[in-house]
């Protein structure tokens, strides 16, 4: 079989998480408007779109960010960095610009697919998201499922946990989007994992329901910012075909 390297694969290949950025050359703003711009156009868990990106550009804030980042050097030398904001808080806005969306006249949908998703955005979608005391609705919840499961497929995850994790990875797609984007413009990234989520929360100015989901730093990379060589596990012990 012929081994074809499309611009795609060199891309992603040539991502790598960038440890110390190059700070004498000139650095263009836009790539990162233009790389959150398609991180925006990512799957997510029901067209909520849930999340937020601040982008952290000021010499001060820069500053401030990265010492919250407990002043790695990828944050201390990054040109910018973003931070990515999951926004559980926001779902009743989601929820109603979904139903904007269907109940609008000129909505491209069959009439039979808009009753569908209406009801899905009305009443699925309040249901999984609602606020749970206690973690009594979860349990409530997961004995439904449990039940209705003994005779059909079913969705499991209901609970309250459940709903943060599923938050979450739709904003870590929008992220690794950014990330690719970035490199395809020539510039590099890093996602953080190591900062003071309290410290920068306060710093945004963000309420106490919004979560942290990562850092990503951005910048010109430099040789010595590639700490070392890129080692995965082999294809055979990560894929299992069925």
């Amino acid at each position: 079989m012929t081994t074809i390297n499309t611009p795609f694969e060199e891309i992603v290949r040539s991502r790598r998480s960038m440890r110390r950025y190059d700070q004498t050359i000139s650095y263009d703003k836009s790539i990162v408007k233009k790389s959150l711009e398609l991180a925006m156009l990512s799957p997510n868990s029901s067209n909520m779109q849930l999340w937020e990106f601040y982008r952290v550009t000021s010499d001060e804030a820069k500053k401030n960010i990265a010492h919250f980042c407990l002043d790695q050097n990828t944050a201390k030398t990054a040109s910018e960095l973003v931070v990515f904001v999951a926004r559980p808080d926001h779902v009743k806005r989601s929820i109603q610009h979904n139903l904007d969306l269907v109940n609008d006249e000129n909505s491209f949908e069959k009439k039979s697919h808009r009753e569908r998703r209406r009801t899905y955005y009305s009443k699925t979608m309040p249901m999984f998201y609602s606020n749970d005391f206690m973690f009594i609705f979860s349990l409530l919840k997961k004995l439904f499922v449990t039940l209705i499961g003994m005779k059909k497929p079913m969705v499991r995850e209901v609970t309250a946990i459940n709903k943060k994790v599923t938050i979450h990875k739709s904003v870590a797609l929008a992220a690794q989007t950014f990330m690719l984007a970035v490199k395809s413009y020539g510039y590099d990234t890093c996602p953080l994992e190591g900062f003071d989520s309290k410290r920068i929360k306060k710093y945004l100015g963000l309420p106490k329901a919004a979560e942290i989901n990562m850092v990503i730093t951005v910048g010109k990379g430099t040789e010595e910012g590639i700490w070392y060589p890129q080692k995965r596990y082999d294809y055979d012990m990560v894929v299992k075909e069925v």
